[in-house]
């Protein structure tokens, strides 16, 4: 799927920009296999998503490509979402008796796909790929059983990335609180300090 040059206008609507909405994913929003920035997103109502998305939904297995500005994020879906794909972003929607997803996420991050893309991309300011362009590159796929053991490996290291993650923010949140608490523990103890100095000086 690809919606290049959409616009609610053009659909004779408008984002509705309620976090409440429906999230419309666009190049902005996907970096190192992740969604970032919802809250600086656009978000449309349910009207708008009937329109914009007529050749269907986003689906699990699905894989979330950037066209441009930047090129070759990819995003895989593994858990029901329902959002619009906005600007500067692909669909990939594989054959799954070809091609495992976890497997096929993983391959178009590696540098030689990269460099398929890049090989196929254009501009010079802002480099993208057109979905024609994209449609012509060809990748070597080994046996789909193999594909999903290989695939099976990569979900594994990506699930304990994510873990890690979390793991750090939450040491993260943990150190900003140990500090605003010894931040409001020093403030109160030199109110104390200064109150009793008050009271010897009275």
């Amino acid at each position: 799927m690809d919606y290049r040059g959409k616009t609610p206008k053009k659909l004779g609507m408008d984002w509705t920009e309620n976090s409440r909405d429906i999230l419309a994913i666009s190049a902005k929003n996907i970096k190192n296999g992740r969604l970032i920035n919802k809250d600086k997103a656009h978000y449309g109502d349910e009207n708008l998503y009937k329109k914009w998305m007529k050749d269907g939904d986003i689906k699990v297995g699905d894989i979330l490509m950037t066209s441009e500005a930047p090129l070759g994020e990819s995003y895989l879906i593994t858990k029901p979402l329902k959002a619009i794909l906005s600007q500067r972003t692909f669909l990939i929607r594989l054959n799954k008796e070809l091609a495992d997803p976890w497997f096929f996420y993983s391959l178009i991050q590696s540098p030689m796909f990269k460099m398929k893309l890049l090989a196929k991309a254009t501009g010079t300011t802002v480099i993208g790929i057109k979905q024609k362009e994209l449609r012509k590159i060809i990748v070597d796929l080994p046996s789909l059983n193999i594909q999903k053991k290989i695939g099976y490996y990569f979900k594994v290291i990506d699930q304990k990335i994510r873990l890690n993650n979390q793991i750090n923010d939450n040491l993260l949140a943990k150190n900003i609180y140990l500090i605003m608490y010894l931040l409001l523990f020093a403030i109160l103890y030199f109110q104390i300090l200064f109150v009793g100095c008050l009271l010897r000086l009275g």
